[in-house]
């Protein structure tokens, strides 16, 4: 294996970008070069993969991916069941290995577990004499506080997978469906209209960044982190960038449950980034032997310590025994220990899902920059939605 040399493609970001400083030690293991030929935002990563496999000329060994967008890929995409045992995979969380799974067969390896928490600045709201949100009401009615004292009170991506997973969220806490039991959309509802109308309002009432519309994951952590906004929904992997001194929201921040509907239904976007093989690579054991590595207990470490969730149960455990009792890390886990067990949802795994992700996110976003009537964004997603979807029925 020595002397050969590895393409990958790979996810980009502040929160994924401290775990390739590992390629070199892979290296000096196994002497496989590992040449990272694309790094990019998650929805760049997706169109250039998708690209490349449909044009049959895909010449990437591994890819980062994602359990609900593996499904789409699924045919270009190595079968591990046969590279892993069952001894190997036990360390893994069974149902995030079960998620990584299309039609049965093994098509990536979890990454991480992404489950949104409530992020805000103890100070404003402590100015502002405001308990921390535990509804999406509450969340507005701090929002507008905050307004009235010049800040911007909260931001949430205003595009692409990170608008649809807000949006997700407000529509299942309110009791709407995202599909029906046929995978039929469902969303066109008065459950969805009242989520969209809330992200609308609190849009035009200038509660959010004035650029909200260009606002992706990114963005929205940077916001918060450098006092732009007083409250997000963050992802884990963001977290260790929010302890770094310098930055204006550091040993200013407190963490909460993702807000409620006024029910109490709490519903929370997850999902799990994850690695694959490409059906199409001539060294497939080479790739297998990045993949594990990749996934081991060592790099699974260094994502956990820039925040991400880890997948393996051991290095769960450990990162929960070094958090001081009492400690805000300490509370971090038990807050997302609660969220695992009990307000996660899932969009439902089918090959054209991404596509039906990308009409939606259009539409959302058309509604709430009032390019469209909530009604006619909606009524028009699931039109299109449905003429996808429609061979389900």
């Amino acid at each position: 294996m020595t002397g050969q040399t590895l393409r990958v493609a790979l996810i980009e970001g502040p929160a994924y970008n401290p775990l390739y400083h590992i390629f070199d030690k892979f290296e000096r293991h196994t002497g496989i070069h590992v040449s990272v030929s694309f790094l990019g935002a998650h929805p760049d990563l997706n169109r250039h993969v998708g690209e490349l496999f449909d044009s049959g000329e895909c010449d990437y060994d591994l890819i980062s991916t994602h359990t609900k967008y593996a499904p789409s890929q699924a045919s270009h995409l190595l079968d591990l069941d046969d590279y892993f045992s069952a001894e190997q995979l036990s360390d893994f969380s069974p149902s995030l290995i079960e998620l990584a799974r299309v039609q049965g067969k093994l098509k990536s390896i979890p990454r991480n577990f992404d489950a949104r928490l409530l992020f805000y600045r103890t100070d404003q709201l402590q100015q502002l004499g405001l308990d921390v949100p535990q509804t999406w009401k509450e969340l507005y009615e701090a929002a507008a506080a905050a307004k009235g004292q010049g800040w911007t009170g909260f931001a949430y991506p205003g595009m692409e997978s990170g608008l649809f997973g807000t949006f997700f969220e407000l529509l299942v806490s309110r009791g709407g469906e995202l599909f029906d039991e046929r995978l039929q959309p469902a969303f066109d509802s008065e459950a969805g209209r009242e989520a969209l109308r809330y992200l609308k309002r609190i849009y035009e009432q200038g509660l959010t960044p004035q650029n909200l519309p260009n606002m992706h994951y990114d963005e929205v952590s940077q916001s918060f982190r450098d006092g732009g906004c007083m409250m997000v929904t963050d992802w884990p992997g963001y977290y260790q960038l929010l302890l770094d001194p310098s930055r204006p929201a550091a040993g200013r921040f407190g963490l909460a449950l993702t807000p409620a509907d006024d029910s109490g239904k709490r519903s929370v976007y997850c999902g799990s980034h994850s690695f694959a093989v490409t059906a199409s690579t001539q060294k497939p054991e080479q790739a297998i032997s990045l993949l594990k590595f990749f996934t081991s207990y060592e790099a699974q470490s260094i994502d956990a310590l820039n925040g991400h969730v880890p997948v393996r149960g051991s290095v769960m455990d450990a990162q929960k025994k070094s958090a001081p009792a009492g400690s805000l890390e300490a509370l971090r886990w038990s807050l997302l220990d609660e969220t695992m067990a009990t307000s996660v949802i899932i969009p439902p795994k089918f090959p054209e899902y991404p596509e039906t992700e990308d009409l939606l996110w259009k539409a959302l976003q058309d509604g709430i920059t009032g390019k469209l009537s909530v009604e006619d964004a909606l009524k028009g997603a699931a039109a299109d939605i449905g003429g996808i979807v429609s061979r389900y029925a």
